[in-house]
């Protein structure tokens, strides 16, 4: 395809409806990064789509360069793309690299990404101080969802809290809006809200007057919250397998009908993970409940999908039963909650899992996945340069 040699130091200027907020971020991002407008000779045209997608097409000319997403979303990733093409990087939160403005792009380009639900969770107080930090960056690098991962303790381990959140959350949850970024909140919150006693009840299918106000004033609470995550105790009860699972989904379903009343189009996740790893028996989820499912105790030096790892193929095989369990009943598609960035899991230095992570992401996207979220937490403070959540959004992007 022929290469177009697009000079902007002579000047740029946007042309498309500037009151619309996604073409005047677009506008913005574009000023941020080659400067002021001008008069320029080159035209870079924003437009964009009714589509619900996120991809974008790109035509250029010595004297245009044309930009028109799939929807207002695709505009803002395919404005990314461009100055990525142009040399800007964002490696992390505050830094950048510094664009060229002189560049041979091809004529024209179409681009999409490979996973649909590119999700960053935000899992400890220094990363939720800087959430609209965060939230721009993970824009910048094209994820399209925030996961506030929460406890309602004061200062949890593993976990941002909640507290914090509520202070911090209208200007991040401005911000993400802007970006058409989907957001989720919660985390291990059951036993925090509820009595042992009504858990168990929960799980056996019956709910207390008591258990069912508490949760719809939760679900009522987080207005903000696309997928609520109301899940039981991190540490295993001691209940394993499908006993457990069915338990799990039963509350997980109690949870979801509370949210379709208050707040229809919520959906509301299944973990599974640890006690909870095997699929559901005699319990199918509600159409607004979703799969979330944590591989916390596989093995991280071998890919998911590597045949040669024994350990793995155990959740390879659990995954795709739990996709196919959720598909039949016409439950949301899956999510995965992964684990390259936690610095509790690996408690001496998170290591380089970039290989690692360009063949997870290939495998889940072939299982069905929807959506995979990495989990950043343990750091006690705000961590440093590290390549896995640069490498995590650029592959599950090129997937």
């Amino acid at each position: 395809m022929m290469a177009v040699e697009l000079d902007l130091s002579r000047g740029w200027r946007p042309v498309g409806d500037l009151s619309e907020p996604e073409r005047a971020l677009a506008a913005t991002e574009l000023e941020g990064a080659l400067g002021r407008v001008g008069d320029g000779a080159v035209e870079i045209v924003l437009s964009h789509g009714g589509g619900p997608g996120e991809g974008f097409r790109r035509r250029a000319t010595p004297g245009q360069l044309e930009l028109l997403g799939d929807s207002p979303r695709g505009l803002l990733f395919g404005t990314y793309s461009t100055l990525e093409q142009l040399g800007l990087r964002w490696p992390w939160p505050g830094e950048r690299s510094a664009p060229s403005t002189t560049v041979r792009l091809e004529s024209e380009v179409a681009d999409a990404p490979g996973l649909p639900g590119r999700c960053l969770v935000l899992g400890e107080r220094a990363l939720l101080e800087r959430a609209e930090d965060w939230i721009i960056w993970a824009a910048r690098n094209r994820l399209n969802s925030l996961f506030v991962h929460v406890s309602t303790r004061r200062d949890p381990v593993g976990a941002a809290p909640e507290g914090l959140w509520r202070e911090r959350r209208a200007r991040a949850i401005a911000l993400a809006r802007e970006r058409g970024m989907t957001i989720e909140h919660g985390g291990h919150l059951l036993p925090e809200l509820l009595l042992a006693n009504e858990i168990r009840a929960l799980g056996e299918g019956r709910m207390s007057d008591v258990a069912r106000r508490t949760l719809e004033q939760h679900v009522r609470e987080h207005p903000e919250a696309d997928v609520l995550h109301v899940w039981g105790a991190d540490l295993p009860p001691g209940v394993r397998g499908r006993e457990a699972s069915d338990a799990a989904l039963r509350t997980a379903n109690a949870v979801a009908a509370i949210a379709e009343d208050a707040r229809p189009g919520t959906q509301v996740a299944f973990l599974a993970y640890h006690d909870t790893e095997e699929v559901p028996r005699d319990v199918r989820p509600r159409a607004n409940v979703c799969l979330v499912f944590a591989p916390r105790e596989r093995c991280y030096e071998h890919a998911l999908g590597d045949p040669a790892c024994a350990r793995n193929a155990r959740y390879r095989d659990l995954l795709l039963a739990h996709v196919q369990h959720f598909r039949a009943a016409g439950a949301p598609p899956a999510r995965v909650f992964e684990y390259w960035f936690d610095a509790i899991l690996f408690p001496g230095a998170v290591p380089d899992l970039t290989a690692t992570m360009a063949q997870d992401l290939a495998f889940y996207r072939e299982a069905g996945v929807h959506t995979v979220q990495m989990l950043m937490t343990g750091h006690r403070r705000a961590p440093s340069l590290h390549p896995n959540p640069p490498a995590f959004a650029s592959l599950a992007w090129a997937v």
